[in-house]
């Protein structure tokens, strides 16, 4: 029996040994697997490998690409794990015809910009010179009178930087149907009335009205005409209880002279 266990003991040595090797290799060889991946983060920081390789600007329309690209201050030569979103958003928003941005790091070296432009409501004359006008009232670079579509009013002789503002936000509250029958909208303030506008409609009728409430004045605007008696001129008066006056023609000044006479 003594032999037996001895004999039994003696077996057993060589697989501990074996054992004990295979995990001292095993810790040996994680110990420089670990080392190498260490070495290899350190060069991937350093080297061009980390930079960001793509810089993808979306849901621009009117602002320029390159005007978005000159507003950072990060580029394709700037590491991308060094690349903030918030700032790069904080950046982009300074760009006035910007309403919203949102910034995505895509692994492994992607950045995406999507932007959210204001809406053009209107153009802004300027001698003779259109200037796409946006809904905070900021205007964008001026563009050819060639290239003024006929879906947008044109602001004319408006100077007051403070009425433009307050104009723009009232054509953002406007129905598109009904801001899309604005042919030119005048400034033409009144002694009593600094806030007076005057409207030429694409329908040949002629609207005066006042910034301040303008859209929900003009609201009613389709329901009046439709009342109208489409042969006869005249103006609308939009306000809290609009009217219309009709123009005095020639022919019935004439009419009036000659009953004058008789």
């Amino acid at each position: 029996m003594k032999n037996e266990k001895v004999a039994t003991i003696e077996d057993r040595i060589p697989k501990l040994k074996q054992q004990r090797k295979q995990k001292a290799n095993r810790r040996m060889i994680f110990y420089i697997s670990f080392f190498f991946i260490l070495i290899l983060i350190i060069v991937y920081f350093q080297s061009p490998l980390s930079n960001v390789k793509t810089i993808e600007i979306k849901g621009n329309q009117l602002i320029p690409e390159d005007r978005i690209l000159s507003q950072l201050d990060f580029s394709t030569d700037t590491s991308y794990w060094s690349v903030d979103p918030v700032h790069v958003e904080s950046q982009v928003r300074k760009i006035v015809q910007v309403k919203s941005v949102e910034v995505d790091k895509v692994l492994p070296n992607k950045v995406i910009i999507t932007v959210t432009e204001y809406d053009k409501v209107a153009f802004l004359e300027n001698d003779g010179k259109y200037l796409p006008l946006l809904q905070n009232g900021e205007p964008m670079p001026q563009v050819s009178k060639d290239t003024v579509p006929s879906n947008a009013p044109i602001l004319v002789k408006w100077e007051d930087e403070d009425a433009i503002k307050l104009m723009a936000e009232e054509l953002t509250k406007l129905s598109e149907s009904v801001r899309l029958r604005i042919s030119e909208l005048h400034h033409t303030p009144l002694e009593n009335d600094s806030q007076h506008i005057t409207l030429y409609m694409n329908d040949g009728y002629e609207v005066q009205s006042r910034i301040p409430n303008f859209a929900e004045y003009m609201q009613y605007y389709p329901s009046i005409v439709d009342k109208l008696d489409g042969n006869l001129d005249g103006v609308i008066y939009m306000s809290k209880s609009p009217r219309f006056e009709a123009f005095d023609t020639g022919e019935e000044e004439g009419e009036e002279q000659t009953e004058n006479e008789g």
